[in-house]
């Protein structure tokens, strides 16, 4: 168990150069909507200058010249990208919380990751593949779906079964540089079109064991942003953000045609009562769910700095539930607006129909399941939240 964190800075989470460059970036990522849809993939423009505001390094160690940001920090970016589009929000949030694994390699091998480039990272923490235990580390393979923002990403998280000399199968997170590795064109859906989570494969690809995640690194760690404790939290807090924008990018796109009439009544939608009343609605949902997640992610954070143990779990418990309250939430804001436009909500023309599209898609996602409203409710109830899967070393996600 990590013990001592060192807090970071005095700054306030909500004020961070990274924060202040993707604001100035919302003009282009619109500008930019359309092209993200068509070619399933962030332009290679957007995803560089994402990398030198800095986004996809939020999570990367400060020991090695990442940001090491606080999880509200990272959720305030995703949220931003989010409002402007949602599949730059999700490449970035995808990033944050496969980069938290970073903290459990040797920290040799990764200040040598660090010194050949820009770490920025994809990948799945599902065990997909197997590798073979052979001097020096493994030999991978396996065939990962879902790898939101590969193609533009410099190293590939990995996770593999493994057999221990007991003959028991154990999940290990291995990272992999992109290069080594085959990228499967096969991106066609429904939302969240532009994240490029085209498959990625791998064949017989030598891993060294230093860029194998091992408890016994994170072990010797004292920040609180890779706190076993809070793992979940800070790899879902921008998860939640994407949430919150693909809400507010909701009740905006809505406002945005106020002025319009439909084809089922000349009268502008703002001065309908009906839309009214849906605006007030979706506003109240988005809001709350914001503020839930703020207090309950910053409780978490603030009980693990502070290293107080006196109902952590229940702490814990609760950002869990804002975090899989908030990609619900969206759905029911994009529901709300999407209605209340009428006609004029089934045209591409506006960004309703995105907005739609990309929650819907986006609650699919593991952290919006109904899964960890259950171990939330269990917790509350003074239970434990339920059995871990057995078969992981390193990070886990909780399920009962």
């Amino acid at each position: 168990m990590v013990t001592s964190p060192v807090r970071p800075g005095t700054r306030p989470w909500s004020e961070h150069p990274i924060l202040d460059a993707v604001r100035d970036l919302g003009p282009q990522i619109v500008a930019y909507g359309d092209e993200i849809e068509r070619a399933g993939r962030l332009p290679d423009a957007l995803a560089d200058a994402l990398s030198d505001a800095g986004v996809f390094q939020m999570y990367v160690p400060r020991s090695v010249g990442g940001h090491e940001v606080h999880p509200l920090t990272a959720f305030a970016v995703a949220e931003e990208l989010a409002r402007h589009d949602g599949s730059t929000g999700w490449c970035a949030q995808v990033s944050a919380a496969v980069t938290v694994f970073l903290a459990w390699l040797d920290p040799d091998e990764l200040a040598s990751m660090a010194a050949s480039g820009p770490l920025h990272v994809a990948g799945s923490a599902r065990p997909l593949g197997t590798a073979d235990a052979v001097e020096g580390g493994y030999v991978a393979r396996g065939h990962w779906n879902y790898a939101s923002g590969v193609r533009h990403a410099t190293w590939f998280l990995g996770t593999c079964f493994v057999e221990r000399p007991d003959g028991r199968k154990v999940a290990r997170s291995m990272l992999i540089p992109t290069t080594e590795g085959t990228i499967v064109s096969n991106w066609n859906v429904m939302g969240m079109r532009g994240t490029g989570s085209d498959d990625f494969v791998l064949d017989e690809v030598f891993v060294p064991e230093a860029r194998v995640a091992q408890r016994r690194w994170i072990e010797r760690r004292h920040e609180p942003l890779y706190d076993p404790r809070l793992m979940m939290v800070a790899a879902w807090a921008p998860t939640a953000g994407v949430g919150i924008g693909l809400a507010r990018g909701a009740i905006e796109a809505l406002a945005a045609i106020g002025g319009r009439s439909s084809a089922g009544s000349p009268v502008p939608l703002r001065d309908r009562e009906a839309a009214q009343e849906a605006m007030g609605r979706a506003e109240v949902i988005a809001s709350s769910a914001r503020a839930y997640v703020v207090e309950a992610i910053g409780a978490a954070w603030e009980a693990v700095c502070d290293q107080r143990s006196v109902d952590l779990e229940g702490v814990v418990a609760r950002a869990q539930l804002a975090i899989t309250h908030s990609l619900n939430a969206a759905v029911q804001v994009a529901d709300l607006v999407f209605h209340a436009a009428g006609t004029n909500a089934i045209s591409t023309a506006n960004r309703l129909e995105r907005f739609l599209r990309d929650a819907h898609t986006a609650v699919q996602h593991s952290a919006g399941q109904p899964v960890h409203v259950r171990a939330g409710g269990r917790v509350l109830f003074g239970l434990d939240p339920g059995a871990v899967d057995p078969t992981r070393e390193g990070p886990v996600t909780p399920r009962p």
